[in-house]
């Protein structure tokens, strides 16, 4: 029975999109100068490349942070439960790893759209 639900329920989700997919009946009542907005606003691969990593960065340094305050908690209240201050050591150690990832993700996509455009 479930499974049922989740069939209608991608089916009643996508039937929208399917249907305004093709708004037009023919390609002959497109007007013929009808232009495309870009809805991004970049005009090359670096722009698009760039806003997709500072996106990124917006949405994982204040999730970093909060993190951060969390391995604190933990250590803070650990007192003398070692797997507690283990805990907050691997929590603290990843979200080390994951800022840095996250800065080294923007140096090597800038690197490789300057390589690769120049």
């Amino acid at each position: 029975m479930l499974k049922l639900w989740h069939i209608l329920a991608v089916w009643f989700l996508t039937t929208p999109v399917l249907v305004w997919a093709n708004n037009h009946e023919d390609e002959s009542q497109v007007p013929p100068n009808e232009v495309i907005a870009d809805p991004i606003n970049a005009g090359s691969v670096q722009e698009i490349a760039d806003r997709i990593i500072n996106f990124l960065l917006l949405l994982a340094a204040p999730i970093a942070v909060v993190m951060t305050i969390y391995a604190g908690y933990l250590f803070m209240t650990a007192r003398d439960n070692q797997d507690q201050v283990k805990k907050a050591r691997t929590t603290l150690l990843y979200v080390i790893i994951g800022v840095i990832i996250l800065v080294l993700s923007k140096a090597v996509v800038s690197f490789a759209v300057s390589f690769l455009t120049d």
